[in-house]
């Protein structure tokens, strides 16, 4: 498998949403455009940055059809089809497939206790139910589920299976899957702070939510790891920090929306319930950020 058009930046694509909760479409053609416009590599579709757990699954087809059309071939895309029920996630893959996105990805399952026979017989039966490529998708401190390097080595060995979205901050761990699984099996780092030490660790890209706001300085990261230029790789990467940080004081899914809310890209900063839906001075505290980041206003890296 050729798998350069896997290796770069992928945004985890937000949910555009309108004031009463419904899909607004047109918003997320501005975003799909506006990122393809900045130089990523991808999108990835339904995660948990896209809202994927909140909406229905024919919502989660409409938002997959709608980037599949606005992206027009032009980058990878790559449909998250995760769900607790392995026949949800299969529908989810095989209407993916008919779509004829690049991959899928699945986190694993959760809430019911689940072992790891368990888990590589979910991924197994999603991987037989379609042709596509699959990503795992790794994100304990949101699942709860702990992954051993002995799963990842079996999953490496298993011709459908692509890589891992490793959603930790233990790069430890992601060097060890690299030395275990070989090249042959993709990293993307998950964790957008620590995306410099991720490169170093061997991850081929990144998939990213704070991607949605700040797009064109992770492209640079990513292209400045990728010549080994550390020095500029410690500085972009601390330069997106200083956002996090100030984001880590709110709650990410409704900042980045927000944010994109004052960048003119999407028309409403609207979120589902239960998310967390902000107070005035909390948008005033955001708005003032905002005026005083030129990378947030598309002015520098």
């Amino acid at each position: 498998m050729d798998t350069a058009k896997f290796k770069g930046i992928f945004t985890a694509l937000l949910t555009p949403m309108q004031e009463d909760g419904s899909l607004d479409l047109e918003s997320l053609n501005r975003l799909v455009e506006h990122q393809i416009e900045q130089g990523i590599k991808g999108f990835y579709v339904g995660g948990s940055t896209g809202e994927g757990f909140i909406l229905t699954s024919e919502e989660r087809m409409t938002v997959l059809e709608t980037v599949v059309r606005a992206a027009r071939g032009r980058v990878t895309v790559i449909a998250h089809v995760g769900c607790i029920s392995t026949m949800e996630s299969i529908r989810l893959a095989r209407h993916a497939e008919e779509l004829g996105v690049d991959a899928i990805s699945a986190v694993v399952p959760f809430y019911y206790k689940v072992g790891p026979q368990e888990i590589r017989a979910h991924y197994e039966s999603i991987m037989e139910a379609s042709q596509l490529p699959m990503i795992v998708y790794h994100f304990p401190g949101a699942t709860g589920v702990q992954l051993s390097l002995e799963f990842y080595e079996q999953m490496a060995r298993h011709p459908r299976c692509l890589g891992v979205k490793f959603t930790s901050l233990n790069l430890f761990e992601m060097q060890q899957i690299r030395s275990r699984c070989g090249s042959g099996f993709l990293i993307w780092n998950g964790h957008d702070e620590v995306y410099a030490g991720g490169s170093l660790m061997g991850a081929d890209g990144a998939i990213g939510s704070t991607f949605n706001m700040m797009p064109g300085l992770f492209v640079e990261l990513f292209s400045q790891a990728s010549s080994s230029r550390w020095e500029a790789v410690q500085s972009l990467q601390a330069n997106a920090n200083e956002i996090i940080a100030h984001m880590l004081n709110y709650d990410v899914i409704p900042y980045e929306k927000y944010i994109l809310f004052l960048q003119g890209i999407i028309r409403t900063p609207a979120v589902r319930q239960p998310l967390r839906q902000f107070t005035e001075e909390e948008k005033a505290g955001m708005e003032a950020f905002f005026s005083n980041s030129p990378i947030l206003q598309g002015k520098g890296k």
